[in-house]
């Protein structure tokens, strides 16, 4: 690859890195996202925009791309170590509220900008399909409740990632992150271990 092509790739991807960090800083300050705005705070015309990002959802599945691969490769990380399901689950819920406080207000960005469809597809490849071997492992070794493991994936999932979702609904905000984090980890406690169990 010649020189200058080289210089035309790395400014194409500096460029496309300080859009997908605008937007994102837009999104924190929680200002609208148009094309307009997000080339004005660029300092690029809109039509140099659409050089990089067919229209709106295409840059916003950039950007919901960019920041969610992290995400994912830590998620991966977490699921694939060897250690019992439990910590896992643990380590799971301390990556979702890690996240949270780096994007506070990005769950409710994704309730408004993603598709139902796409959501859906996302959480079961990343989260729900590898929480439900962590689910199966759990119950092999005799920790947790013996139930569809499916079930007990989605109750875990939705009791982690729910509360996070719910905080810009609350009548009064959150004060304290780190406290509902324990509650959630206690309620996680009391709804997959074994010992609970009680018979019906």
């Amino acid at each position: 690859m010649n020189s200058p092509t080289r210089r035309k790739e790395m400014m194409n991807r500096l460029l496309k890195g300080q859009v997908i960090k605008t937007v994102l800083a837009m999104i924190q300050e929680g200002t609208s996202v148009t094309m307009d705005k997000v080339a004005d705070r660029c300092g690029v015309s809109k039509g140099t925009l659409y050089n990089y990002f067919k229209n709106k959802t295409d840059l916003l599945n950039s950007v919901h791309e960019a920041v969610i691969i992290p995400i994912k490769k830590e998620s991966y990380k977490i699921f694939e170590k060897n250690i019992p399901p439990m910590e896992k689950i643990y380590a799971f819920v301390d990556n979702v509220f890690n996240f949270q406080k780096e994007y506070p207000l990005y769950f409710k960005f994704i309730q408004s900008q993603r598709s139902a469809a796409a959501a859906v597809t996302e959480r079961m490849d990343t989260i729900i399909i590898p929480l439900v071997n962590v689910c199966r492992e759990g119950m092999r070794r005799g920790q947790f409740m013996v139930v569809d493991p499916y079930v007990m994936a989605a109750m875990i999932f939705g009791t982690v990632v729910g509360p996070l979702e719910s905080l810009t609904y609350r009548e009064e905000p959150l004060q304290d992150l780190e406290k509902l984090k324990q509650e959630i980890v206690r309620f996680l406690d009391i709804s997959i271990h074994k010992e609970q169990e009680i018979s019906l």
